[in-house]
């Protein structure tokens, strides 16, 4: 698949005086990101990619890291990866898992293999813990194919979900700040594909609440209330953000 890359400078709102992050629709990255890639296969970025044009047309201004991505790529396991997926709509998780369990320990991993993989994991009844640590490979993998630095989001856009669903588990051992980072990368790639914000209104209230989570947690009030109120805004009868928001002091005027 032909590599989608767009290369974004932004200057996003800063919409807290007390912490380092700014805010745009249902994200909230850290302030010193500016430049955004968005790819659109599971392939590393090479220094091609960064000769085209932002989305205003103008040259792009972001040049290629001094860090090439990895030069080893992964060996595609299509037949193993066809297979899984089939599992795992029959609701069969072990045995979608074990398929591509032999696959997913190879160096470099394939990422298609590893987010099958880990998606089976993540579902399966004993499975859950075990998909973390496969989740954080598969995004850490990403992030070196898409040359992620700390001026640098990159989001792959067929792995939302797997944004997603590692900010689940990294909620769950209460890292705040790496949840807040991948939920706003799952918003970004969901934004980017209007016609399913609508289809995905589950998948975007959950964001947003657990947006509204992350930054009562890391105390950044006027985060949390951001995010607590766009959560009310699109889903009025949503109850999980207004436990963060009855505790918040009431904004200086």
């Amino acid at each position: 698949m032909k590599t989608l890359l767009l290369l974004l400078t932004l200057a996003l709102p800063q919409l807290s005086h007390a912490q380092s992050y700014q805010a745009k629709d249902d994200t909230a990255f850290p302030a010193a990101k500016h430049n955004f890639h968005y790819v659109g296969d599971d392939q590393p970025l090479k220094d091609a990619d960064f000769s085209g044009t932002d989305l205003a047309g103008k040259p792009a201004s972001v040049p290629p890291p001094s860090q090439p991505p990895p030069l080893v790529l992964a060996e595609p396991h299509p037949i193993e990866v066809a297979e899984s997926e089939r599992a795992y709509t029959d609701g069969k998780l072990d045995y979608a898992a074990s398929v591509l369990a032999e696959a997913a320990k190879l160096e470099p991993a394939d990422p298609t293999v590893l987010y099958h993989y880990a998606r089976a994991l993540y579902r399966g009844e004993d499975t859950r813990e075990q998909s973390y640590a496969v989740y954080q490979r598969l995004i850490k993998l990403l992030d070196a194919y898409g040359r992620e630095n700390e001026h640098t989001v990159t989001v792959y856009l067929p792995f939302l979900e797997a944004y997603f669903k590692l900010a689940t588990l990294q909620l769950d051992a209460q890292q705040w700040a790496g949840a807040s980072y991948n939920l706003s990368r799952a918003a970004a790639a969901l934004q980017t594909m209007p016609e399913a914000v609508a289809q995905n209104a589950p998948l975007r209230e959950q964001i947003l609440q657990y947006q509204t989570e992350c930054f009562a947690n890391l105390h950044n009030a006027q985060l949390c209330r951001y995010f607590g109120q766009r959560t009310l805004r699109f889903f009025p009868k949503n109850q999980y953000v207004r436990q963060y928001l009855a505790t918040l002091p009431r904004p200086k005027r």
